[in-house]
């Protein structure tokens, strides 16, 4: 019998959402099970480089040039070094489980996938037990940390990131294969709106509907003092918005919900842990008809390549970049025309300006000028050359795996 493993890892909420998708769309017939990093330094690195101005700086240069390929060197090492606990954990796992032959281990995050690489050939030969690493890019990135010796196949969501990746590993011998889906999104938020709901389009054509805006805060609780300004610029101006505030609540982020529930039209939707967010975050999609979200340009964004008639379609609006995965996440965008300063190109986002209460009366003339209702039109089309690139729609997860049962099965 076949055992599917996901491992994730708590740096950020896109390797989690991605895990979910996986796990909501695997082949049923197969057990399956979690295997979480618990690596607090990941954590408190992860949000440090996130809201220090110094250390975004330093975190921003190391990933680019020789600087990046020292730092991969190094991390990578330190990974291999330390897969010790990650050995033991695996081992017992797969002794314990009767009948199993073989293993598919799918790794959202580069940090468990190099630590599963070290140490599959060893696993093999010890149980036995024919054991397969699939690796997911959760960003559009051709960071070098992505290449992982050992992993069967990797998935990408470009082709520019697969012709970049496999640059780098056969320049460093590393014998790695590629496959391009789109981005893996949670099935749930790929239905067809249910048309109870309404439809997207007709409350930015209206006067006078609410508009149900979205706003997750990332798992380093990054913006939040943006956040709140804009959100108060925007009440300011009209009664019209209804926000959902979807927020893990730490000793950093209760200063900032406690000010945003003070507001009228703000919901705070908050969760324990990583996972109950996830959770949280699509039943908010299921239950309501949200029609624009406020999120930055990680893994969220690529919601923009679901058309608006779908759940998780809605009009997207992005804040600041943070690292070089995310302005890499903005150029996938911007190749596709689902950011576009062209005339005449209907965007499924836009990028905020960096000034709270500028962006707000950007908002505003974007919902007056009748731009949100073209981005929501229900007859809204990608460009010939998007679809045909494999990059954009709502079967990524499927896709998934589909390549994963020919290639392996």
């Amino acid at each position: 019998m076949k055992l599917l493993i996901f491992t994730y890892a708590p740096a950020g909420l896109g390797h989690l959402r991605v895990t979910d998708a996986f796990v909501d769309s695997r082949p049923k017939q197969y057990p399956y099970l979690l295997l979480g990093s618990y690596d607090k330094f990941i954590t408190s690195m992860h949000r440090f480089t996130s809201v220090n101005p110094i250390a975004k700086w330093i975190f921003t240069v190391s990933q680019y040039g020789l600087l990046e390929d020292i730092v991969t060197s190094v991390y990578r090492t330190i990974l291999v070094k330390t897969a010790d606990r990650m050995y033991s954990d695996f081992k017992e796992v797969l002794l314990r489980k009767k009948g199993i032959n073989e293993v598919w281990v799918v790794a959202t995050h580069f940090g468990m996938a190099h630590q599963i690489g070290a140490i599959k050939d060893r696993l093999m030969k010890e149980t036995g037990i024919k054991i397969r690493l699939v690796v997911q890019v959760t960003d559009d990135t051709s960071q070098h940390i992505w290449c992982v010796r050992g992993a069967d196949l990797t998935f990408v969501p470009s082709l520019d990131t697969k012709i970049n990746l496999g640059v780098y590993s056969k320049k460093k011998r590393m014998n790695l294969e590629y496959e391009v889906i789109p981005y893996p999104i949670c099935p749930a938020l790929t239905n067809s709106i249910d048309p109870s709901k309404g439809d997207r389009q007709s409350a930015f054509l209206s006067g006078t509907k609410k508009i149900n805006i979205a706003v997750p805060i990332s798992g380093a609780s990054v913006g939040l003092p943006f956040t709140v300004s804009l959100i108060k610029s925007m009440l300011d101006k009209s009664n019209r918005f209804k926000f959902w505030i979807i927020a893990k609540k730490t000793i950093y982020s209760d200063m900032y919900l406690s000010t945003l529930s003070k507001f009228q039209n703000v919901h705070l939707i908050t969760g324990r842990n990583d996972n109950e967010m996830i959770s949280l975050y699509e039943l908010l999609y299921q239950n309501n008809l949200i029609h624009a979200e406020i999120t930055k340009p990680s893994e969220q964004s690529f919601k923009a390549i679901l058309p608006p008639t779908l759940e998780g379609g809605s009009l997207m609006l992005f804040t600041a970049s943070v690292g070089r995965q995310e302005d890499d996440n903005i150029s996938f965008l911007i190749r596709h025309g689902l950011i576009s300063n062209e005339k005449g190109v209907v965007p499924r986002g836009i990028r905020l300006p960096k000034d709270a209460k500028m962006a707000a009366d950007f908002i505003f003339w974007g919902l007056n000028s009748g731009l949100f209702s073209k981005m929501s039109d229900p007859k809204f089309k990608f460009s010939e050359e998007s679809i045909e690139s494999g990059e954009v729609g709502p079967d990524g997860a499927k896709k998934f795996w589909e390549i994963l049962d020919k290639r392996f099965s």
